[in-house]
C-alpha cells in the first residue's frame, strides 16, 4: 500500500500519495519545507514532527539530531520517509511585507485605455475587426494572436462600444486587451522582487500611483538550496532541474498575484515588472544559469526584456512583463532597482547601498561615477549554516545584550526557537566587546576569562562536543559556536571586502562616503554599531550616516513600472554602472585577509 503524506501549512492542506522523503514529497505539494541546503544532508534546517509511522532514522539523523529531539519524535525531512498515514504540520512563517522608503512618482505609465465607438458591421461595410479599431485610433497597433482570438466575441458582447488598453512598447503601441463598454477607471501594474529567499510583490493603481495591495513569500525554490549556486548546479544537473525551478518562481509569482488581487479582476492587470539577481532572473525565464555559475561567469542576456505574462506561466490574461536589465553576472536588476530607489545615479555626493543577503551586493559612488560589484557571503546572515540559526520569524533571537547576563529578545515576544541574521550580528558585537571572542574570531575557553567576566556570562561558557560555545538560553537551548563565529567572521569579511575593494577602485577613503543606505529586510532590523562593532561596514564611517532603506529593490522595481522615463533611466543607468569581479582586483587576498578581523 503506497504511503499517504498530509501536510498542514497555515490555510493550505495537501495530500499526496508516494514513497520518498518527506522533503520530496513537500516539493511534490507545494510546500515550503525548511531546507538551505537542498536536501544534501547538511544544514539540519529541515527538521519536522511527522505524526504517524515514519522509517527508521538514518546514520546521519542519528549524527545531526540529539538523542532528545529523536526521542520526540524529530526527523530530518530530507532523510525521513512515511511507512503509512502521516501528518505533518509546518509552522507558516510570518514575512516582512517588503516595506520601504517611498520615492514619490508621478505616474507616467506605458498602458494607457481608450474608449471607442466603432461602427457597426454592415454589407456595405466588410472590415475586419482589428481594422474598426485602428481606424478608430487612427493609428496601426500591434496585436497578439490571444488578443485576436477573443476580439470578435468581445467587440460584439460590448455592442461595438469597448474599451481598447494599449502599450507603448519600443516607440509603437500593442494592444493588450479589449473590455466590453467603458472600462477606463481600471488599470493595474504588479511590482516584482524575486528575492531568493523571499518573493516580494507590489500592486499598484497605474492611473494614480497608489499602492492597492502587497504580499511576500517564500521563493518556491528553497527546497533546492538557499543559495544561488545550489539552484544553478540543480538546474545543470538535473534532467528537469531547470523546469522545475521555473515552475516553483512562477508558483510563488502566482500565489502573490491571489493574495494581491482580492477586489481586483487581474484581467485588468495590464503590466508588471521584474527585478531579481542575475540567476533568479534567469531561472524566472527558464534560460539555463550555466554561463553564469562557470568562469568566465557570463549571463545570457543583460538587456531589459519584454513578454506576454502566459509566456512564464503568470495567471495575467492581459499583461506584459518587463524583466529589468541586468548590471552584470553577479549584480542583477534587483542592485539596479536599489540605485534608483536611492537615487545614487543623481547623486553630487559619494553614496554606498548595500544589499545583505546571500549574495551581498553593493553599489558605490555618484553621478560622476557608479561601481558595483558581488561579494557571496553564503546563507550565514540568513541563518543558514549557524547550528541554532533560523530566518526572522517568531522565535527567531533578533537581539542580543551582555551586562551583568544576557538578555535576549525573540521575533513576537515568543519562546526562543533559534537566532536569525540580526541576532547574530548582534550577539557577535557584544561577545567582541565584551572580550568573550577576539579580534581574530577565537571564542575564548572560559579559564581564561576567569575573573573577567560577570559569574553568570561565565557560567554561559560551555565546552560542547569539544568546542566552546557560548549559550543565549538555556531552556530551550540555544547557542553560539566557535564554528557558528567562523561562519559569520567569513560572511562579514566578504561584504566589508566588496566594500573596500570599491573604495580602493574609486580611489576614496571610508570617510568620503556621505550615506550608506543598507537595503532589504535586514538593512532595517539590524543594530548599525553592531554591525560597526564587528566590522561588517568601515569603522571610520559615523552610526549617523547610516540608513536602513527596506526593500529598495522592489521600490526600484515600483517606481519602474510607474513611469516610462524611470523605465528608460533604468536602461541607461544599467549600462553605466561599472561591474566589478572582486577576485580581478590586484589586491583582493591582502583585502579579505584583513578584513576577517572583526575589528576594523
Amino acid at each position: 500500500m503506497t504511503p499517504r503524506t498530509t501536510f498542514i501549512s497555515g490555510s493550505t492542506r495537501a495530500s499526496i500519495e508516494a514513497d520518498a522523503t518527506f522533503l520530496e514529497l513537500a516539493q511534490r505539494a507545494g510546500i515550503s519545507l525548511p531546507s538551505l541546503c537542498g536536501g544534501r544532508g547538511k544544514c539540519a534546517k529541515c527538521r519536522c514532527h511527522p505524526q504517524g509511522p515514519s522509517s527508521e532514522p538514518t546514520p546521519l539523523e542519528r549524527e545531526l539530531l540529539t538523542d532528545e529531539e529523536l526521542s520526540r519524535g524529530i526527523r530530518l525531512g530530507c532523510q525521513a520517509r512515511p511507512r503509512g498515514d502521516v501528518t505533518l504540520e509546518i509552522e507558516e512563517e510570518v514575512l516582512d511585507k517588503g516595506d520601504y522608503v517611498e520615492v514619490a512618482v508621478t505616474p507616467d505609465p506605458s498602458v494607457r485605455k481608450v474608449y471607442l465607438t466603432l461602427p457597426v458591421p454592415a454589407l456595405h461595410d466588410d472590415l475586419a475587426d482589428i481594422e474598426r479599431i485602428r481606424n478608430a485610433l487612427g493609428r496601426p497597433v500591434a496585436v497578439s494572436l490571444e488578443v485576436l482570438r477573443r476580439l470578435p466575441g468581445l467587440l460584439r458582447e460590448g455592442e461595438f462600444r469597448i474599451t481598447a488598453t494599449l502599450l507603448d512598447h519600443a516607440g509603437s503601441e500593442e494592444l493588450l486587451a479589449v473590455e466590453p463598454g467603458d472600462q477606463r477607471d481600471g488599470a493595474y501594474g504588479l511590482a516584482f522582487d524575486i528575492g531568493t529567499t523571499t518573493v516580494a510583490g507590489y500592486l499598484v493603481d497605474l492611473q494614480t500611483g497608489k499602492e492597492i495591495a502587497r504580499s511576500a513569500r517564500l521563493n518556491g525554490q528553497q527546497p533546492w538550496g538557499a543559495d544561488v549556486i545550489s539552484r544553478a548546479s540543480h538546474a545543470m544537473e538535473q534532467r528537469d532541474g531547470l523546469q522545475a525551478l521555473q515552475a516553483a518562481v512562477a508558483g510563488t509569482l502566482n500565489q502573490i498575484i491571489e493574495d494581491c488581487c482580492g477586489g481586483v479582476d487581474r484581467g485588468q492587470i495590464y503590466a508588471a515588472t521584474v527585478v531579481g539577481n542575475a540567476v533568479m532572473h534567469h531561472l524566472a525565464l527558464g534560460i539555463s544559469p550555466a554561463s553564469i555559475a562557470v568562469s568566465p561567469y557570463v549571463a545570457a542576456i543583460r538587456d531589459g526584456l519584454s513578454l506576454r505574462a502566459a509566456e512564464i506561466g503568470l495567471c495575467l490574461p492581459n499583461a506584459r512583463v518587463d524583466f529589468l536589465p541586468l548590471i552584470g553576472a553577479y549584480v542583477g536588476s534587483d542592485t539596479l532597482g536599489v540605485i534608483l530607489a536611492t537615487g545614487l545615479d543623481e547623486s553630487p555626493e559619494i553614496q554606498l547601498a548595500v544589499d545583505i543577503g546571500t549574495n551581498g551586493e553593493m553599489a558605490l559612488g555618484s553621478r560622476e561615477r557608479l561601481l558595483a560589484c558581488s561579494a557571496p557571503a553564503g546563507p550565514a546572515f540568513e541563518g543558514g549554516e549557524i547550528r541554532y540559526g533560523m530566518r526572522a520569524t517568531t522565535g527567531a533571537i533578533d537581539r542580543v545584550r551582555i551586562g551583568d547576563d544576557v538578555d535576549i529578545w525573540t521575533i513576537g515576544e515568543a519562546a526562543p526557537r533559534g537566532i536569525c541574521g540580526s541576532g547574530l550580528i548582534d550577539a557577535l558585537a557584544q561577545m567582541v566587546q565584551r572580550g568573550i571572542v577576539d579580534p581574530r574570531g577565537r571564542l575564548l575557553p572560559r579559564p581564561q576569562l576567569e575573573g573577567r567576566l560577570p559569574a553568570k556570562v561565565l557560567d554561559r561558557i560551555t565546552d560542547r562536543d569539544r568546542s566552546w560555545e557560548f549559550v543565549l538560553s538555556w531552556e530551550p537551548y540555544v547557542a553560539v559556536s566557535q564554528q557558528d563565529v567562523r561562519q559569520l567572521q567569513l560572511a562579514k569579511g566578504t561584504i566589508l571586502c566588496g566594500i573596500r575593494v570599491l573604495m580602493d577602485e574609486l580611489g576614496i577613503q571610508a570617510d568620503q562616503i556621505r550615506r550608506v543606505l543598507l537595503a532589504g529586510a535586514f538593512g532595517n532590523f539590524i543594530d548599525k554599531r553592531s554591525a560597526l562593532g564587528i566590522a561588517l561596514l568601515p569603522s571610520e564611517i559615523p552610526a549617523e550616516r547610516i540608513q536602513g532603506v527596506g526593500n529598495a529593490a522592489g521600490q526600484g522595481s515600483r517606481m519602474s513600472l510607474l513611469s516610462g522615463k524611470i523605465r528608460a533611466r533604468a536602461e541607461a543607468v544599467a549600462r553605466r554602472v561599472e561591474y566589478f569581479e572582486l577576485s580581478k582586483h590586484p589586491r583582493f587576498e591582502e583585502i579579505f585577509v584583513e578584513s576577517l578581523q572583526l575589528t576594523d
